[in-house]
Formats: C-alpha cells, structure tokens, sequence
C-alpha cells in the first residue's frame, strides 16, 4: 500500500490493516467522550492568548427534516449516508445566521477546528466544507463546495490508517491564524494528522457581518466494511469528534473585527479527474443486458428512462448561481469527490417496476463507493431506496449468466408490482402509491409516490482521489416496466 507523507497511509482501493470493531454500544445524544488532544489544544489556546466556542456534532437527516417541516426539500440526500454537521454558536455581536445552527460566518481570522477520530473502516468517508446562501427552511440555496474534501483516500490520521486514527481538521481563511493553530496543534501531539481545509476570500466572503457567506461541514460515511456496520452505526450516533471555533482574543469589546492584518489563503489547487482509463468498451455487453432484462418480462411494456448530467459542478456553479429549487438540482450540494447523474422524472404507479441497470463503478475501479438511489415527489426529492456497489454485485448473472463482464455490470429491480412483478434476491419492494411517507418520521407533509427520479451516485476513483470523469463512465440507466 503506497503511503504519503511520513506515517500516513493512501487507501488505494487495496486490503489495509484496519482496527477492530469496537464491541461498545453508545447512546445516541450522548456527548463526544473526552479527548486528550482536545483538552489539550485547548490548554495551548488559553496559553496563547486564544478565545474558543465549542460546537457540536449530530446527525442532519433531510428526509426527517423535510417532514417535519424544517427544510423546504429533501434535495435528494443519500439514504445510505446521513450526514453528520458540525454545529456552531454564533459569536457575540454578530450578524444572526440564517441556518442556526448547522450554518455559520466565518471572521476573517477565526478558523473552525475539529478534533477527534476517523471513521471505522468504511468505503468512502470525507468531511465536506460547502457555502450555503440561502434558507434551508424556505430554499433555493446556492450550496457548492468549497474545494476538495478531505477523504479516506487522502486524510492525514495520527496511525497508519485512515480508520478510527486520530486526527485534527483546520477550516480557516487566514494564513498567520492557520500557522498559530497548526503550532499548537502539532504541541498538543497531532503535528503529523493536520488536515487543512481553505476558505479563499477570493471565491467567499468572510466576516461575520449581514453580507458574509455561511458554511456548513458535513461528513460522508458511506458503505462500512463487512463486520463494521455496528461501529458505523455508533459513529454517527455519538461522532467522536470536538469542534471548536477560535480567533485571537481581542482587546476592544467588539468581537466581531478582526485582530490579525489581512493574510488571505490563496484558492488550492484541486485533484485532477480521471486516468484516461473507461468504461466504454463494456457498451455492447450493457446493451445485450438491456435486452435480456425486456426479453425477461414479456406480459410488461418497457419505457426507457436515460439518467444525465443532473448537477453542477461547484466552482462554475457558484459563477453561474446555479441554485437548488427542485426540480431544478443547481448544485446541489455536489461534493467534488462525486460524479451524480440524474434521471427526469418518471411515474411509477401500482402493479408496475422500474429495473436499474449499469455498471458497476467501483468493480471497473472508477469509483471507490457506487449506488443507485430512488427518490419521490420533484419537489420533496426524499430518498425511498438504495443499493451500493456491494449490494449490486452479481446481480447482472440473473441476466448474462454466461457474459465474462457480468460481474462488472448490474440489474437491480425497485417494485411496485407484488407477485405479478419480478421477485428474488436483486428485488426492493417499494411502498404504494398510497403510503403516508412522512407518518414514519412523525410528519404529515405530502409527499407523492407516484413520481420517481434516480441519482446514480460515483465517489472518489482510487487513483486520483477524486471523482472519475464523466466522460469515462457509461452512465446508468432505467428501464420502467408497466403492465401491457
């Protein structure tokens, strides 16, 4: 397994040593046991003159809040990767944020520090800074990413995995403030599991003023590592993680202005998508399973649905405005580790199922996590089903039991069609029609069954650590099959 800087390990899609699972159940809302490198930092911020607000992480599920009336849309969350978002307090003085508390400002020379332990083995895990302008509660949002994330391919841990090691994250947009953090970081016994996340002034706007932008961290676990569903499942409900927001102590009563002279960080340099290598010479045994899937349900009409570029990329999003009001996706919060194409619309009505078919990305190593998700409503865009690249695996041999690329493709089928529809192991029933889909979050919002999308999800190629380029992909595809 190649390794980057001394002591830290790249995962190449390869076998790793990865600790194991912890046999300890915590109670959801439990507080973060206590950390010594956060204690600590904090001694070392005391020491240095330093002011700190402690924060919080939790759990931010966009269909529970979509029914419960919080968020304007689900905006088509992943199922299988409920996000856990660092929650800030605002500082004395400043201008009330629009998010409180999963969206806060940032002063030109404050730096957002979390500290903690990385997630148990898993597929893909990152933490995400995004910009968000705008009212999550009555949308649109502009919601781009802010530069790559910081993932399982490329963190910076205090062991030799990037599993369950300790680790420290810097979120600041002020060089001498990141120089004095790293500094007391590295004393407090993480110089070697700093990680560094840049907000540039350049594309943002720092300040803790009416006209500052607002960000919000989540973190992506996706698809645990056979035997760590446990761990992961405790993970996001008691995250191991402390935050902190801190800026140089000021001697006026105003804690809003800055301290430091302006020492803006430049824009990084992002990782480059794509090897040159595709998916494209598997084309004609994708379209053989295309037909073998039709030939399988003769007493059905099949109507093929072709899924796209849905959302934009952030950076030339963020230029364009490109919001999220669904049905229109903007951005969309598209992390830039992700390829996400997206379907139109479609209905799905009782007695009848649709069959996702495709490749399976991370078996053609064009992805290290790959799924295919249903979601309902165009508007509530809520997710109703998913299956990962691991759940997909074979499931093409129903089809092509003799084709040799088979298991570099697959056929899943979400049906609404019972015993007159297809049945067995690659089959996900799904809820009528009629279904009260909020009644299980304790909401009452409406949400329509009958209209359908799918998000084809391709995260972090191992090669590059980053999303694999689109055009080096075939992209997913639908068949909807209605009774003739």
């Amino acid at each position: 397994m190649p390794s980057g800087d001394a002591g830290h390990w790249i995962f190449a899609g390869t076998a790793i040593s990865t600790p194991a699972p912890s046999t300890k159940t915590p109670a959801a809302g439990d507080p973060a046991p206590a950390d010594p490198h956060a204690d600590r930092f904090q001694r070392r911020l005391a020491q240095s003159g330093y002011v700190s607000q402690p924060g919080a992480e939790a759990v931010f599920d966009l269909n529970s809040r979509y029914c419960e009336g919080a968020v304007f849309s689900g905006m088509w969350p992943n199922p299988q990767s409920p996000y856990i978002v660092t929650r800030l307090p605002e500082v004395p003085g400043q201008t009330a944020n629009t998010n409180p508390p999963v969206t806060w400002r940032l002063r030109e020379d404050e730096a957002v520090v979390l500290i903690g332990t990385t997630p148990p083995p898993t597929a893909y895990f990152s933490f995400d800074l995004t910009m968000v302008r705008g009212s999550l509660h009555s949308g649109p949002v502009l919601w781009p990413a802010v530069g790559d994330p910081v993932n399982n391919g490329t963190v910076r841990t205090a062991g030799k995995t990037p599993y369950g090691q300790p680790f420290a994250l810097v979120i600041t947009g002020h060089e001498a403030t990141r120089a004095k953090v790293h500094e007391m970081l590295a004393a407090s016994g993480l110089g070697d599991a700093i990680n560094d996340a840049t907000v540039p002034s350049a594309m943002f706007r720092l300040g803790l003023g009416e006209d500052a932008d607002q960000f919000l961290l989540g973190i992506r676990t996706s698809a645990p590592e056979p035997g760590y569903e446990k761990a992961l499942d405790d993970y996001r409900a008691t995250p191991p993680l402390q935050v902190l927001r801190v800026r140089p102590k000021s001697t006026s009563a105003d804690q809003t202005k800055p301290v430091y002279a302006p020492a803006p960080l430049p824009v990084p340099r992002l990782r480059v998508a794509g090897t040159g290598a595709t998916e494209l010479d598997l084309n004609p045994s994708l379209q053989t399973l295309r037909q073998r899937i039709i030939d399988a349900h003769p007493g059905f009409e099949a109507r093929d649905v072709a899924l796209e570029r849905g959302f934009e990329q952030s950076y030339p999003g963020l230029q364009s405005n490109k919001v999220i009001d669904p049905p229109t996706p903007g951005i969309g919060a598209l992390s830039n580790d992700a390829d996400d194409p997206l379907s139109p619309s479609f209905s799905l009505p009782d007695g009848s199922f649709v069959v996702a078919y495709g490749t399976n990305h991370v078996a053609t190593r064009q992805a290290s996590y790959s799924s295919i998700s249903l979601y309902a409503d165009k508007e509530a865009a809520v997710a109703v089903a998913a299956k990962h690249h691991r759940d997909l695996r074979g499931s093409a041999r129903d089809y092509l039991p003799d084709e040799p690329d088979a298991d570099k493709l697959y056929a899943w089928t979400f049906s609404r069609a019972g015993d007159t529809g297809p049945t067995g192991p690659h089959v996900t029933e799904l809820p009528s029609v009629g279904t009260d889909f909020c009644a299980q979050y304790g909401g009452d919002r409406p949400v329509d069954l009958s209209s359908m999308q799918a998000v084809a999800r391709a995260y972090m190629q191992p090669e590059t650590m980053t999303h694999p380029a689109l055009s080096s992909l075939l992209l997913d595809r639908l068949l909807v099959f209605t009774p003739k």
